[in-house]
């Protein structure tokens, strides 16, 4: 007899359950969202949110104010409608709305395909509700594409699947839309056009019908065919844009299989190892020994699907990283395969146990430690809550050492499952769904602090500082060891900044338009043929920077805000010192004369300090004509240093530390206070050299 607590639920409809998971779903990770400070994830964040603006004001895909190279228009083009509110903060909010509900979704198709695959009411509800707990539903509240590709994408498997065992015209041809529409999305789903003719040939392998299988698709092959005839004629890099450098990819085979193994064992993590023994033998049980048509057309569709995304995963873009945001998709294919396997009684146990004895070795064998340093965890929802285990662990090694221990308990835990069928499979879904959601968790706080973190180093209070200080188009000048983070920021939180140009020397911030800026002879700062006559937002996270021509009317710890007053010209620069006063270990100075053809002539004043851990530290200055100048300063003692500036163009000195070390994760040496160039037409005189004096 049912207990009393299930006939409650017996009676409450599917509709309603569905319904319910949506929004729960959908309610948490809105309410994850809003509390996350900042877009972090750039410039994928940023790209999303220009386009989006973009369309929204004008109809066309620009990234500051340019044409973007960019194929995927799905998802701009559906957040373009919050952008036409006036306020930054309000439309960031609204779009991670629309984020949490469409990512939320995914649940539907998947329970969909699950009861068209014969699973039970529940067993197909456990594996809905699975694929809204993949730790990848952090992205939900982000700027990305993936809150509606991957709904499509799952859809699209459904939809597939269907049409290779009921080939109507009508399913083909939903199929191909949907293919398309997740394309348009994310440009990695056009490996749809491959996959689906690679399981019609599988199909018709496996059913020794090969000829009539090709004539039942001949709609859907007809049409990919023609797809993908176009993809070629218009040539890779024309039809990817700026994705069209993937083809270039040279990686050798060992290095290939380096990633492709990196890639899956995050990915089975992210799986929850538990049901990957299933999953492997469900994917197997489908292709050879099918119940129905559709579990062996599901099969030859998810399989080279997951292969395809592993592999897309190992080879594009940047490599180098675990790329679960590419391989996520197939963890609800993963959890159906292993519904497949549940629903026949769990048969092949020998062989369910043995490869969950192989994947236990695995486990233990391979750490995640190794994967996460530095940037490595970026591209990966699973290694942030990892990062976030090592930080309350506070050792790589012992959360390492827990994540495997949970990974072997989880699989000694689904052999003991297949003893008692009936039992196993609700326990294995309960503690795959919790295993997925804690992980989800903590991949959520990792980002809340690094957001949190980050607009505290990076952002002002008023975030949109810009647009409220100055009317009109702002242009952002990039100086010498600009941090692109940071600059991205101020992009995305102000409207107004929709220009970048780059000083000499200054790093490129992204993949999309940026101008040179050429800096004339009176300091006269040309962008893109023309002298620079708007208000400037120019870095000073490591460059002192002063203007002529223009009054200072805002700043930030590593920006200022500069509004023309006459014509905007440089006048002194001094890369190398970062805004908190620090300097880096080589930098240069520069001084601009006030007039193009004139002498620059004065006295450079450098007031400069030595950490309290050296014993002296010794600066030296070099400029052309002029002997070197050292300045010897004791640890925990500040001295200043006098250049004399005489130059019949612009002036600049080069100068070195001769000791550097870290302060976080910079490479500094000294300090300086703020430089002062005073102008003295008797500087160049003979007598004149340069001088160091004492600050007593």
């Amino acid at each position: 007899m049912a207990s009393s607590a299930a006939l409650p639920l017996a009676r409450v409809g599917t509709a309603p359950l569905l319904a319910a998971l949506v929004l729960i779903s959908s309610a948490l990770h809105v309410g994850a969202g809003w509390l996350r400070a900042t877009p972090v994830y750039f410039s994928d964040e940023y790209m999303y949110a220009e386009l989006g603006r973009s369309l929204a004001e004008g109809g066309l895909p620009l990234i500051r104010g340019v044409l973007a190279p960019f194929p995927a228009l799905v998802y701009p083009l559906l957040t373009s409608p919050a952008w036409l509110l006036s306020d930054v903060e309000l439309a960031y909010r609204v779009i991670q709305v629309f984020g949490a509900v469409a990512m939320s979704l995914a649940c539907l198709p998947v329970f969909f395909l699950a009861r068209r695959l014969g699973l039970g009411r529940g067993l197909s509800l456990g594996v809905a509700a699975l694929a809204v707990a993949v730790p990848d539903m952090v992205y939900a509240g982000w700027l990305l594409a993936e809150t509606v590709a991957y709904p499509l994408v799952l859809a699209a498997v459904a939809a597939g699947s269907l049409a290779l065992t009921t080939p109507t015209r009508r399913a083909q041809l939903l199929f191909v839309a949907l293919a398309a529409l997740a394309t348009g999305t994310r440009a990695q789903f056009a490996v749809l056009f491959i996959v689906y003719p690679l399981a019609v040939v599988m199909l018709g392998l496996l059913e020794r019908r090969f000829r009539a299988v090709a004539r039942e698709q001949a709609l859907s092959l007809g049409v990919l065919g023609c797809a993908l005839a176009v993809g070629v004629a218009l040539g890779p890099s024309r039809l990817l844009g700026m994705y069209g450098h993937v083809f270039e990819s040279d990686i050798s085979p060992g290095t290939l299989v380096e990633r492709v193994s990196a890639n899956w064992l995050v990915l089975a993590y992210a799986s929850a190892w538990i049901l990957l023994p299933g999953a492997i033998l469900g994917f197997a049980l489908a292709l050879a020994r099918p119940r129905t048509r559709l579990e062996r057309a599901f099969g030859v569709f998810a399989v080279p699907l997951v292969l395809a995304l592993v592999l897309e995963a190992s080879i594009f873009a940047t490599p180098e990283h675990v790329q679960q945001r590419y391989a996520f998709y197939a963890l609800p294919l993963l959890a159906l395969s292993f519904g497949l396997y549940a629903s026949r009684g769990w048969p092949l146990r020998l062989a369910h146990a043995a490869l969950a004895a192989g994947l236990l070795c695995v486990s233990a064998l391979a750490p995640l430690s190794g994967y996460t340093p530095g940037d490595g965890k970026t591209h990966s929802a699973l290694l942030l809550a990892f990062g976030r285990l090592e930080a309350l662990v506070g050792d790589s090694a012992g959360a390492a050492l827990l994540a495997a221990g949970l990974a072997g308990a989880l699989l000694i835990t689904a052999i003991a499952a297949s003893a008692r069928p009936r039992l196993g499979t609700p326990v294995v879904l309960i503690l795959a769904f919790a295993v997925s959601a804690l992980t989800a968790a903590g991949a959520t706080s990792f980002d809340l602090r690094n957001s949190e973190l980050i607009r505290t180093a990076q952002l002002p209070p008023d975030r949109s500082w810009v647009d409220r200080a100055v009317d009109g188009r702002v242009t952002l000048l990039r100086t010498p060891g600009g941090v692109r983070t940071e600059a991205l920021e101020q992009l995305f939180w102000n409207r107004s900044v929709d220009r970048v140009a780059l000083l000499p020397g200054a790093p490129e911030l992204d993949a999309f338009h940026a101008d040179r800026a050429v800096v004339g002879g009176d300091g006269t700062i040309g962008i893109a043929g023309r002298a620079a006559d708007e208000p400037l937002l120019v870095e000073t996270r490591q460059a002192w920077v002063e203007l002529r021509g223009a009054r200072r009317v805002a700043e930030t710890p590593g920006y200022a805000l500069w509004q023309p007053a006459g014509r905007p010209r440089l006048s002194l620069l001094l890369a190398g010192r970062y805004a908190d006063g620090w300097l880096a270990p080589v930098g240069e100075a520069m001084v601009w004369p006030e007039r193009d053809g004139e002498a620059v002539r004065g006295r450079l004043r450098l007031e400069l300090a030595a950490p309290d851990a050296v014993r002296e530290m010794t600066f030296t200055f070099r400029s052309a004509g002029r002997r070197p100048v050292d300045a010897v300063v004791p640890g925990g003692a500040t001295r200043v240093v006098t250049l004399t500036v005489c130059s019949a163009a612009p002036w600049r000195a080069r100068f070195a530390a001769d000791q550097a070390g870290f302060v976080g994760s910079r490479l500094v040496s000294g300090r300086a206070a703020a430089p002062v160039f005073t102008a003295d037409s008797a500087a160049c005189a003979p007598a004149k050299r340069p001088r160091l004096e004492t600050r007593l």
